[in-house]
């Protein structure tokens, strides 16, 4: 939906401060196949360009050194392997389940597992997942400058 929301959070040293960058966005696509209590399929694209923060400085960097939007418009995940979850959670329900499928970032695509918490509420599933990422596995330059 619209309100989907994918983000990065990093530490960065900038003119030789410590700060924390996070950028947003809600230009996220894609689908989600649940039969029964087994997710069998999901994939996402965001586009990258989209994401933004607090700085255009930091916004600038990143879409050029640092992720490179032009030459790698999208990140991806497919997801690999079905998530069971057991049972169909009651409404109002949380669960947390590992995921695993294939992250692509500037061009580079690693497998990956991580922690998803779900849940379903009045007709609507949220799910929520942090990966954490390491910039050398995707070619991704390091963010601080002198």
């Amino acid at each position: 939906t619209d309100e989907s929301t994918l983000g990065y959070r990093v530490k960065e040293v900038l003119g030789g401060v410590d700060t924390e960058g996070v950028g947003r966005t809600n230009a996220v696509t894609g689908s989600l196949t649940i039969a029964g209590a087994t997710v069998t399929a999901a994939e996402f694209t965001v586009d990258v360009a989209s994401i933004s923060s607090d700085s255009s400085r930091r916004d600038g960097q990143f879409n050029g050194r640092i992720m490179d939007t032009a030459t790698y418009p999208t990140a991806d995940f497919v997801l690999t392997a079905p998530i069971e979850l057991g049972a169909i959670p009651a409404d109002g329900e949380q669960i947390t389940v590992d995921a695993t499928g294939d992250l692509t970032l500037r061009g580079t695509t690693n497998q990956v597992t991580f922690p998803l918490t779900a849940e379903y509420a009045n007709g609507r599933l949220g799910v929520f997942g942090n990966i954490s990422v390491t910039f050398a596995d995707y070619g991704i330059p390091n963010p601080s400058n002198g």
